[in-house]
């Protein structure tokens, strides 16, 4: 068995693209990918989900975000799920300027600082439900 890699896969209602954003500019990414609902072809779609998002891309340095809007007929996600996305730096710089954008209408589990492990740690929920452990090893 060959696995490349592990890719998070985050599903939104409604505010995909906003999260995406939001995301690409919290962490310096890029988004190389939005295909919205309506570019499915013979795809059902109800006229006020037709430009939201199927499948989006955000490269973050050599890992990867997959994001999208649960399609209509799935149902409601639940609010929080049992997991959380570990983002591991090499600079304190890094950390400590990522915290300060996604700190912003969080709700801070644990706020940024140095721990026992010897790394400095935050866990917290952003704006959009999605549960963030920040991790730099000093």
């Amino acid at each position: 068995m060959s696995i490349a890699r592990i890719v998070p896969y985050l599903s939104f209602q409604g505010n995909a693209e906003e999260a995406l954003h939001f995301y690409a500019e919290v962490f310096g990414g890029d988004v190389t990918e939005l295909r919205r609902y309506e570019d499915m072809p013979g795809a059902q779609i109800p006229e006020h989900y037709r430009t939201k998002v199927l499948h989006a891309r955000l490269k973050l340095g050599d890992a990867w975000l997959f994001i999208s809007d649960v399609f209509p007929r799935d149902g409601v996600l639940p609010e929080r799920g049992a997991v959380s996305l570990m983002v591991e730096f090499s600079a304190e710089s890094d950390i400590d300027a990522v915290y300060t954008r996604l700190v912003k209408e969080a709700i801070v589990h644990m706020p940024l600082q140095k721990t026992f492990w010897g790394a400095k740690y935050a866990k917290l929920t952003d704006k959009f439900g999605i549960t963030w452990d920040l991790n730099c090893q000093l």
